[in-house]
């Protein structure tokens, strides 16, 4: 219960966002001796860059999103100037997508005329820098020519969201003072931007190359939205990996498996239905993994 109450405290302070340098969780495990903490295990959810800190052994076991960042760590593309030695326990599972949205009185078809027609668009995008659709947006926008600060030259502006359900954005949707949203956590405010006569636009043959090129996977929207009728192409946003580094000793990557299984109701995921840990490595769509598990996790 004391553990609880401490977790409890943190988990809140960081999910209020009051300060910036306090929104990532960090744990540790450790023990006192002679009146010093010596801890002996980390842990952390955050962004990209953990990938880093558990490659060079200042975290043990970390928790991203979305699954893409992580295979792109492995391989050393997209933000990672090198692949990683980092290696997969389990992924999370979270059906979701990146969308393209706007609005229809705009009468952009493509994503590509909004340079061709040097539109001054009104787009919401996240605030913060390294949120993973922060990444995308600049990859799609950069492979057709632009960026965002173009669109601020052209006469557009920029919205910044700090979370997907942001109700500046979706009041700035409702009342059109807002032209397109850029982000994931599509299932919160993608109903809400069709009733405010926006449309998901498709990812074009550029785009999808420049995504592939860095290991960002592109799905059909219905994957996460099936209600959506346009058949069109978007980045994946699925899965939350929870991963180690390859020299992680056998036993540990071992008792991580097996506290996740004995962890039961305690366990919290974003899924209508139960969780195996079959669902938890089974490189499923909401589950994305193309990443090695290390021994111990695989022999779990």
């Amino acid at each position: 219960m004391r553990v609880n109450a401490l977790f409890q405290v943190a988990l809140g302070i960081s999910m209020s966002r009051s300060d910036p340098a306090s929104t990532d969780l960090r744990m540790t495990l450790g023990a006192v001796r002679d009146g010093s903490y010596k801890p002996s295990l980390s842990f952390a959810n955050g962004d990209f860059d953990l990938a880093m800190s558990v490659a060079a052994g200042q975290l043990d076991l970390a928790a991203m999103n979305p699954s893409a960042f992580l295979s792109m760590a492995y391989r050393g593309t997209g933000p990672y100037s090198e692949p990683l030695p980092v290696r997969l326990i389990a992924v999370m599972p979270s059906l979701d997508v990146m969308l393209f949205a706007l609005a229809k009185r705009t009468g952009i078809s493509a994503l590509s005329e909004i340079r061709e027609r040097r539109y001054p668009l009104r787009v919401s995008v996240r605030r913060s820098l390294v949120q993973g659709t922060r990444f995308v947006a600049d990859q799609v926008l950069d492979a057709l020519g632009f960026s965002l600060q173009d669109i601020e030259s052209w006469g557009g502006s920029i919205h910044y969201a700090d979370s997907p359900t942001d109700q500046t954005r979706l009041n700035g949707m409702q009342n059109g003072e807002i032209d397109a949203v850029f982000d994931e956590g599509v299932k919160t405010w993608a109903p809400i931007a069709l009733e405010s006569g926006m449309q998901f636009r498709d990812l074009g043959g550029t785009e999808r190359e420049r995504l592939a090129a860095v290991g960002w996977a592109v799905i059909p929207v219905q994957t996460a939205l099936p209600d959506v009728h346009e058949n069109i192409m978007v980045p994946s946003f699925s899965g939350w990996p929870l991963f180690t580094r390859e020299s992680m000793p056998d036993q540990l990557a071992f008792q991580m498996c097996q506290a996740i299984e004995e962890a039961g109701e305690r366990m919290v995921w974003d899924s209508d239905e139960p969780v195996s840990m079959a669902d938890l490595c089974g490189n499923r769509p909401a589950t994305p993994n193309d990443v090695p598990l290390p021994p111990g996790a695989e022999r779990y």
